[in-house]
């Protein structure tokens, strides 16, 4: 969500929304999409540690590739 605020300023530094401080979109706490996934009947799965990254990964291409299914890797990624 960051992301989309950092754009909208790096294109309009001056614009409204930079100007007013206008929420674009703030999720916090940020929603547990692998849940919304599995929900749905795909694999989910949230990944907090880099290292476990290349197997969640292997699960996801799994599901798609043998089980026929969505998946959705909720990569987590902190802030330094």
């Amino acid at each position: 969500m960051i992301a989309v605020k950092r754009a909208v300023i790096s294109v309009t530094p001056d614009g409204w929304a930079a100007r007013t401080g206008m929420v674009l979109s703030d999720l916090d706490p940020a929603p547990e999409y692998e849940m919304v996934a599995q929900a749905s009947g795909a694999y989910g799965e949230r990944v907090d540690d880099p290292a476990e990254l290349p197997k969640a990964l292997g699960r996801a291409l799994h599901a798609v590739r043998v089980d026929r299914r969505q998946a959705v890797v909720n990569i987590v990624c902190k802030k330094p």
